[in-house]
């Protein structure tokens, strides 16, 4: 999905209001070493993203082709443009649940995943501290849009607006209750809960815009009103640059500082 240019200082603004927030109204103590350490995550994933991208695409695009892909051809004139749009949410927020529930279900897939879920604390930043091989895989075997749908220029543009700023604030590190429109749309708290370390929370709250599919399958967790838990995994912490790049195999590497792998969650 293409942004457009204007995207660049509304990123910048959300993510110093969203900084300045998490300095005001922190959810919890959030040590300058932990962001530092996201930060470290998150370029080890960029930086590897940017190798590997042409061809998990090329792949993408080739499996997409094969399958025929645009079986829907969305339209983007008048009210259709409405229908559209709400017709790629839907679809890209169910596959994304079902993506997410399974990098949680299946160990090979939680021993990328555990990667993003090691953070003990969450900052703006923790979104994007991923193992670099979990994008390669949904963009190089899995792109379930582009199979499903034939996506207008225009409408494609608008669901990446919509998303940017609810997936970029999801992790922020503010005390901020929703109350009972908690389960209307994603946000800190809720997604909070998530990378909770109490073991009611675990297998809870994985959507990814609008909880609508935590609460079919019956995965939604409302938080009370002071529920801000602590997050992490249990004896399991990351480091630096390398964790970033040999994660679910470190414990295999004798040169790599040793730890428990995590319990599914």
């Amino acid at each position: 999905m293409v942004f457009p240019l204007w995207c660049v200082p509304a990123v910048a603004v959300i993510v110093w209001a969203a900084w300045f927030c998490e300095r005001k109204f922190p959810a919890t103590d959030q040590p300058m070493a932990a962001v530092l350490l996201d930060w470290k995550l998150a370029a080890t994933r960029f930086g590897i993203d940017q190798l590997i991208f042409p061809v998990a695409g090329a792949s993408g695009i080739m499996i997409v082709n094969v399958m025929g892909g645009g079986w829907v051809h969305l339209r983007s004139d008048g009210w259709w443009f409405l229908f559209s749009v709400a017709a790629v949410i839907l679809v890209t927020d169910f596959w994304g649940y079902i993506a997410h529930r399974a990098l949680h279900k299946f160990p090979a897939l939680w021993a990328m995943h555990s990667l993003h879920h090691s953070a003990e604390t969450l900052s703006i930043i923790t979104g994007v501290r991923h193992f670099w091989l979990e994008d390669a895989i949904h963009t190089a075997v899995f792109p379930v849009l582009g199979i499903v749908f034939k996506i207008p220029p225009e409408v494609a543009t608008t669901i990446a607006v919509l998303y940017l700023v609810p997936e970029g604030l999801v992790h922020a590190n503010i005390r901020l209750s929703l109350g009972r429109c908690a389960l209307i749309l994603n946000n800190p708290q809720y997604h909070r809960i998530h990378h909770s370390l109490e073991s009611q929370h675990f297998n809870k709250n994985f959507a990814r815009l609008l909880p609508l599919f935590d609460v079919i399958f019956g995965t939604a967790w409302w938080p009370g009103k002071d529920e801000f838990p602590k997050t992490g995994l249990a004896g399991v912490k990351a480091t630096g640059f390398l964790d970033g790049i040999v994660w679910p195999v470190r414990h295999r590497l004798p040169w790599v500082s040793r730890g428990s792998c995590g319990l599914l969650r």
